[in-house]
């Protein structure tokens, strides 16, 4: 059975449900990502979508015109970013239980948000079309909403409040 149609059966009007399965998928996934940084990664990795999103854009090359290319190098510097320099830079989230676990999923959530929202910046509408419902791609990268990605990094710091070495 298709998550859709399950969705659907649930009262979901048809037109929401690829925005209410996007959601799923998207917290499902925060969920998971959020074991594999742990609370010693996760200031990192935000501190590193900025750095990967300014190395991208600031580089002039050939093979960085194709929106794919650059978000496989975006991806990449990402990951590079936390491997390297989750070893350097020492900060955690701080807290335990539940808590912890709320901080954890909500500042990976931002992460992948941000990053969401800067990888379909680069493509357009039509090429987003088959692939994301027209108002999960407005979520992303609609001018107000790429503005509150932007600077949900920042407030998440200012919740979470740890002292970064």
């Amino acid at each position: 059975m298709n998550f859709n149609n399950l969705l659907s059966n649930l009262g979901i009007k048809s037109n929401l449900a690829g925005d209410v399965s996007f959601l799923i998928i998207f917290l499902l996934v925060s969920f998971v990502i959020s074991f594999a940084l742990g609370k010693h990664r996760i200031l990192v990795s935000l501190l590193g979508v900025y750095a990967a999103y300014v190395a991208v854009a600031f580089a002039n090359f050939d093979f960085l015109k194709e929106p794919s290319m650059k978000a496989l190098v975006f991806l990449a510097i990402l990951v590079g970013f936390v491997a390297f320099f989750s070893k350097i830079v020492r900060g955690s989230v701080s807290g335990h239980g539940p808590m912890l676990m709320v901080k954890l999923v909500a500042g990976t959530a931002i992460v992948i948000g941000l990053s969401l929202s800067i990888i379909l910046s680069w493509y357009t509408p039509k090429e987003l079309a088959d692939i994301i419902t027209p108002g999960t791609r407005k979520f992303f990268t609609d001018g107000i909403f790429r503005f509150l990605w932007a600077i949900a990094p920042l407030a998440y710091l200012v919740v979470v409040r740890k002292r970064i070495d």
